[in-house]
């Protein structure tokens, strides 16, 4: 399989990530509505030529009563402020569908799930 780089500039997002603990960069989802499937994946972030693990979510925030997907990736052990800055990431294996969680707490465990399930792979 061929991995795609992607480059985007990295916006401002809802801070949503960050309330729950797991800070995300915002990229811009239009070119990926359509064709890729919505859900979380394993990712790759490569910023200033060092490269980190991602949990990307392309999708609604159905927990926000959200329609219109975005794309987010939580960069594993990274705490840096990039706003504005570009990065480039590829796409990885998909690890579940979009889900609908009752509350933030529910939503926050299942998140630690996923990033387990990435530093797995």
């Amino acid at each position: 399989m061929v991995e795609i780089i992607y480059t985007d500039k990295v916006v401002h997002g809802s801070g949503g990530g960050k309330a729950l603990g797991f800070p995300t960069i915002n990229l811009d989802p239009e070119k990926f509505i359509g064709d890729l499937k919505e859900g979380v994946y394993y990712s790759l972030v490569i910023y200033k030529d060092k490269t980190y693990l991602g949990a990307l979510y392309f999708g609604p925030r159905l927990i926000n009563k959200e329609t219109k997907p975005v794309l987010e990736i939580h960069i594993l052990d990274f705490d840096k402020d990039i706003y504005g800055e570009t990065v480039e990431f590829i796409i990885g294996q998909y690890i579940r569908g979009v889900e609908n969680f009752k509350n933030k707490k529910s939503l926050r465990e299942q998140i630690k799930k996923d990033i387990e399930k990435i530093r797995s792979l």
